[in-house]
């Protein structure tokens, strides 16, 4: 008791006398110590505060036992809730103590039920039935043995269930003379920081790429034991909401709970240097510090006579040997993973050269709406309000759209969404079965960052058959509630430096990377799935092949090709084109969700899974992570949601009747039967027609589309194009004229209106000049990797880079299309025409 403060306490009213409750805070502990003063007799709580952290409360019980009526042990129950409900507006809340109650038997009681349904509506743990227990599966038993039951608890709150250490129930005491048994727990009180990830702190890293298949299956069989018998505490709540939560919390529970018992973990020291791994090292390191201490113990005589200082200097000497002999270890190490990288594939090779380079420092000064954050907790802030400005739409914007249009889509919306039952759809409203899951958990990708529940791919990967079961069955009560867990809607968002000597104070520099939980996005890849089957069945072409953008066999290279054969066909020809770059303004981060799900409507994806997708995106959320500092979670109100697997088939989706609208308006540049008014890549739009006039058509369209579909497409950063014309042209983009210019960059390639080479081809030496400089610390220099291998990676990944777009002028062909008939076209052409139409 000499450890502890004051003692919190309240006495038992009753003849016996024997009964009370308390609460003992350690002296060390660091929070400041308030009593609530509760007038009860079986109830006292206390508030914890610290600087820095979330209040904590802690509220202690003693409720009637059996020889009491069930009316008075629900009237000091509902005393507990009220404390409860009251102090967790601004406090993280914990209630402990004898419950007289036992909540995991099979027939409950009314006070078993009252506990239960209050734990289940407040999304609270009890501990001793959470996974991970040790000691016996009861807290109480009677003096003669011959009954048992579970009816001490502490409640806590479902992201503590992450950070616990220890949890027990100890019957081994010496010390515990009452017929209770104490329940223990440790939990990480650095889980209440407020300005650091609840999730992440002080969390150790999961070595996976380290781990055996021993190690491997002894996860899966650990896994398969707690989902089996511990992730279902409660199994007699009805399937709603809370239980979807609460099933939820238990699997990711559970799978970082076998994964930490049975994978090696690490601890990431940004202060040291890679070498100083070696366990060794460290033990020589120590020799010299305390021969260190001994000789400055011992007078600090530098004279080689001096034994001290002589054993000083040994250790020291024998030390520096070791690290050299491990930076070099090291050192072949890395040039040994850069040289099995380069015989793998590109992406592989430039992930181990990251790795391998020093990182580059944050930005120290970040300007926003004429705010200026300069240190880490104010930029953190910072970069949570313009998030949360670009994620919400901006209500000065609407003069500039169709105000009845948006009215009358919105009622659509709200008519449809308020529907109670659905018409049947049979190619969404069946059950998921695991071969499905199955089949895209094996598109899941090793050495992804996890979201933020803190699951990563190979925590499913290496799961197991117990594991899918799991997943199959909440996807399937998903399904069937229509509800999406809180997890799987919440992101975070960490800011990325684009680079190119941009301005680090400006947000527009940076590139928003959303992780999401793995769990969600597994969830959207089934539903993907199960839509592109659906557009298969009804033989629906989507996206429309102008669309280059996020299609498979489709990319940057194959609309770069039909853009430049396009200009080589009309200037062979000698005949004039006009081509419009249009930017089309933070395109993905601004689709409006009403349109948005009004379009997926018409496409075809109705019933419970138009519900689903309108409530995940509908309720949203995010988070800035920074520097090791977590921003206040924010609501997202529009856009395709970043990160998410959904969100590239959603933009095209949105998209798509554009291209369809400009195809109708008979402007764009025909070769043979071919009519191209546009090429899209993504939001990147580009406008093609024979004469000013017909450029000018296509962008009406395209601002009559952007006016009712609330898409923002700014004209003073479009520009356009004449070939063959030397004249100035006046076109427009609603009331803004935009600039003629000689040249652009399309695609990372320079276009201009001569059509010449030689400005491209001096962009790509210097752009190979670059590469190939800073490959030089990852090992590409005389004294670095072989010659062999130098060789290897000039021609696999230092000379493409130049030699992208950098192809020789073609020679204008005529080509017979299967398809199309004869075309004029050059030899890349014709072998992209054979997929890109």
């Amino acid at each position: 008791m000499q450890k502890l403060s004051k003692v919190y306490s309240s006495s038992v009213n009753s003849n016996r006398g024997s009964g009370g409750v308390a609460i003992l805070v350690r002296k060390t502990f660091g929070f400041k110590t308030y009593n609530l003063f509760v007038d009860n007799d079986r109830i006292c709580a206390v508030k914890l505060s610290k600087h820095g952290y979330e209040s904590l409360c802690i509220i202690g019980t003693l409720l009637p036992s059996t020889n009491h009526s069930t009316e008075e042990y629900l009237q000091y129950f509902q005393t507990v809730c009220s404390i409860y409900d009251r102090m967790s507006v601004d406090c993280v809340t914990v209630i402990g103590g004898d419950f007289n109650t036992d909540i995991a038997v099979t027939s409950l009681s009314s006070k078993s039920k009252n506990v239960i349904d209050f734990i289940t509506k407040n999304n609270l743990s009890p501990v001793p039935l959470m996974s991970g227990r040790k000691g016996p599966d009861f807290t109480f038993r009677s003096k003669d043995m011959t009954r048992k039951t579970m009816i001490d608890f502490i409640f806590i709150p479902e992201f503590f269930c992450n950070g616990f250490t220890n949890l027990e129930v100890r019957n081994d005491c010496p010390f515990n003379v009452s017929d209770h048994y104490p329940v223990l727990i440790f939990l990480d009180m650095n889980l209440l920081c407020n300005t650091s990830n609840k999730f992440h702190l002080y969390r150790k890293v999961l070595l996976w790429s380290r781990c055996d298949e021993w190690e491997k299956k002894y996860y899966q069989t650990e896994l398969d034991k707690l989902l089996n018998f511990e992730v279902l505490p409660l199994n007699s709540c009805e399937i709603n909401e809370n239980y979807i939560e609460h099933i939820n919390s238990n699997i990711v529970n559970v799978v970082h709970i076998a994964a930490n018992s049975c994978i090696p973990t690490g601890k990431f020291r940004h202060y040291l240097k890679p070498y100083w791994k070696s366990n060794s090292l460290d033990y020589y390191h120590n020799e010299q510090r305390q021969a260190r201490k001994t000789w400055l113990s011992m007078g600090q005589t530098r004279n080689n006579d001096n034994i001290f200082y002589k054993q000083y200097k040994d250790k020291k000497r024998e030390f520096r040997k070791h690290k050299r002999n491990a930076e070099r270890l090291w050192e072949s190490e890395k040039f040994a993973d850069v040289q099995k990288a380069a015989e793998m594939d590109i992406g592989q090779f430039y992930r181990v050269v990251r790795k391998h380079r020093q990182q580059k420092s944050p930005a120290t000064c970040l300007n926003y709406d004429g705010n200026t954050a300069t240190n880490n907790g104010d930029i953190c802030k910072l970069w949570s309000t313009y998030f949360s400005d670009l994620y919400t739409p901006n209500e000065h914007e609407n003069d500039n759209f169709d105000q009845s249009f948006y009215m009358d889509v919105t009622e659509k919306i709200r008519e449809y969404s308020s529907q109670i039952r659905k018409p049947f759809n049979a190619f969404f409203d069946v059950p998921y079965t695991e071969d499905e899951i199955y089949e895209q958990i094996k598109t899941l990708k090793c050495g992804k960052a996890p979201g933020p529940d803190y699951v990563c791919n190979e925590h499913i990967i290496y799961g197991g058959n117990t594991l899918l079961k799991w997943i199959c069955y909440i996807f399937n009560i998903i399904l069937k509630c229509e509800y999406i867990p809180l997890l799987y809607r919440h992101g975070i968002i960490i800011p990325l430096y684009k680079g190119n000597n941009k301005d680090k104070s400006n947000p527009n520099s940076y590139r928003a990377i959303v992780l999401t939980s793995v769990f969600g996005k597994l969830h959207d890849k089934t539903v993907l799935r199960r839509i592109n089957k659906m557009l298969t069945a009804l033989d629906k072409t989507f996206p429309d092949p102008l669309q280059f953008g996020f299609v498979p066999e489709h990319g940057a290279i194959p609309a770069l090709y039909t853009l430049k054969e396009c200009i080589n066909v009309f200037m062979k020809s000698k005949s004039k084109l006009y081509v419009g770059f249009l930017d089309n303004e933070k395109a993905f981060d601004k689709i409006w969700h009403d349109g948005l799900f009004l379009k997926l409507k018409e496409i075809g994806v109705t019933g419970k899974l138009w519900n689903i997708l309108f409530m995940s995106y509908k309720s949203a959320s995010a988070h800035v992570q920074y520097n090791g500092l977590t921003s206040d979670n924010f609501s997202i109100s529009q856009g395709v949601g970043q990160g998410r697997v959904l969100s590239s088939w959603l933009f095209s989706l949105y998209i798509n009747d554009l291209i369809l609208q400009l195809i109708s308006t008979n402007c764009g540049i025909r070769i043979g039967y071919l009519n191209i008014p546009a090429i899209l890549l993504a939001d990147d739009t580009t406008l093609l027609s024979a004469s000013p006039k017909g450029l000018q058509g296509l962008l009406d369209c395209v601002q009559t589309y952007a006016c009712k579909w609330r898409l923002k497409y700014n004209g003073t950063k479009s520009c356009v194009l004449a070939f063959n014309n030397n004249t100035d042209v006046d076109i427009k983009l609603g009331n803004t004229k935009i600039a003629c210019k000689t040249d652009t960059i399309y695609a990372g390639t320079l276009i201009t209106n001569n059509n010449k080479t030689f400005e491209r081809t001096k962009n790509a030496a210097k752009k190979l000049k670059k590469n190939l400089h800073s490959l030089y610390s990852a090992g590409v220099n005389p004294k670095g990797l072989t010659p062999i291998t130098n060789t290897l990676i000039w021609k696999r990944f230092v000379l493409p880079t130049a030699l992208y777009s950098c192809e020789f002028k073609p020679k204008i062909q005529r080509y017979k299309s299967p398809v199309y008939g004869t075309l004029p076209c050059s030899q890349n052409f014709r072998i992209l025409l054979q997929y890109s139409f």
